[in-house]
């Protein structure tokens, strides 16, 4: 078998309205969708998503700097192609684009190996379970304490035991309210867990740790900014609750830092941004390794698959920001989400939704 085009297609849908973090708000959710066509009439597909600017560039970077590297590959190889790019790429960068477009190559490679042999990617990899547990994220800090109380219901009425707010407003005891409000009104009905976006200093960070611990918080997720991974280990070491990083993280050898500088009880691995399928996997074992577990960030459609595939991985994070975009979806069930034995990843994006949001 051997690969003979690629083609990108770029949506951009609006959210129903603006949410808010710390650093950024988010108005569109812009998506690059990479086919991968084979002389024997199958087709793979991988995508890449970002909430702001890039996405022409993470466009370009799979038309004009990996289309010629991989059109005459055969698309089983994927360890020799992975490689392949991760060199041809070099100068323009280990982190970023280019590992955004490997990534969405890669995973357009396992689903057709999937394809081609009638297996899953879990079962490819290797299966240790059919579901993990999923946690409801949102808590936006554009939405008011009501909005928020009433989303960690919906998720509750819904069947999920776990969800995500954020934090990082510019006065920390606002955000110790806002997460006293869902613990004071929900119990240990539901786990919380929170997410400062990277919004925070060091000092502010384990002042408002130190609050959050008290309501009993799961996680606290990149609480200052990604690349001060000793500002992170400090966190993690000062505070007894979990620190969660790595959504940021481009790569093993990001992670083999964070691991080694123990700045982070969970690491978050992103499939877009770490690499792929290929790169999530070496992550998570070397995680293992080190008796650390994992969570993906977004792409709860796609990241079940390599979840299910290893012992260390805790919780999907649950966002519906691209559920409208696919023909069909996985099962998700009284809050955990089943792996499906559709060939390769199963994922078909709609016709009308590429049709009418396609850009160029």
């Amino acid at each position: 078998m051997k690969i003979t085009d690629i083609r990108t297609t770029l949506v951009s849908v609006p959210f129903p309205k603006p949410i808010a973090v710390s650093t950024f708000t988010l108005r569109n959710r812009d998506v690059v969708i990479v086919e991968v066509d084979t002389d024997e009439g199958i087709t793979g597909t991988g995508y890449m998503l970002t909430l702001g600017r890039g996405i022409h560039a993470l466009k370009a970077v799979v038309d004009h700097e990996i289309k010629d590297l991989v059109i005459g590959e055969d698309p089983i190889y994927r360890q020799k192609i992975w490689k392949k790019l991760w060199w041809g790429l070099n100068f323009i960068g280990r982190k970023g684009a280019a590992v955004y477009a490997i990534s969405a190559i890669d995973e357009a490679l396992w689903d057709i190996a999937g394809k081609a042999t009638g297996q899953s990617i879990q079962q490819m990899l290797g299966a240790y379970t059919d579901r993990v547990e999923a946690y409801g994220g949102g808590g936006w800090l554009s939405y008011s304490v009501e909005e928020i109380l009433q989303e960690a219901h919906n998720y509750l009425e819904q069947g999920f035991s776990a969800y995500k707010m954020r934090v990082g407003l510019p006065n920390w005891r606002e955000d110790v309210k806002r997460v006293k409000a869902v613990r004071d009104t929900f119990g240990d009905r539901l786990e919380v867990m929170v997410d400062a976006n990277q919004g925070l200093d060091v000092a502010t960070a384990v002042i408002l740790g130190r609050e959050l611990e008290q309501q009993g918080v799961f996680w606290y997720e990149e609480p200052v900014h990604a690349d001060d991974i000793s500002g992170l280990a400090q966190i993690a070491k000062t505070l007894d609750m979990r620190v969660t990083t790595g959504e940021t993280e481009y790569g093993r050898f990001g992670f083999k830092d964070l691991i080694l500088q123990q700045a982070a009880d969970v690491l978050q691995i992103d499939v877009q941004r770490v690499g792929g399928i290929t790169e999530w996997m070496r992550v998570a074992n070397t995680a293992d390794t080190w008796g650390i577990k994992v969570t993906p960030h977004l792409f709860w459609e796609l990241s079940v698959q390599m979840c299910c595939a290893v012992p260390n991985a805790i919780y999907i994070e649950y966002m519906n920001w691209l559920d409208d975009f696919f023909e069909e979806l996985p099962v998700l069930k009284n809050g955990q989400v089943h792996v499906w034995d559709k060939p390769g990843h199963g994922l078909v994006f709609r016709e009308d939704i590429k049709k009418h949001y396609k850009k160029f």
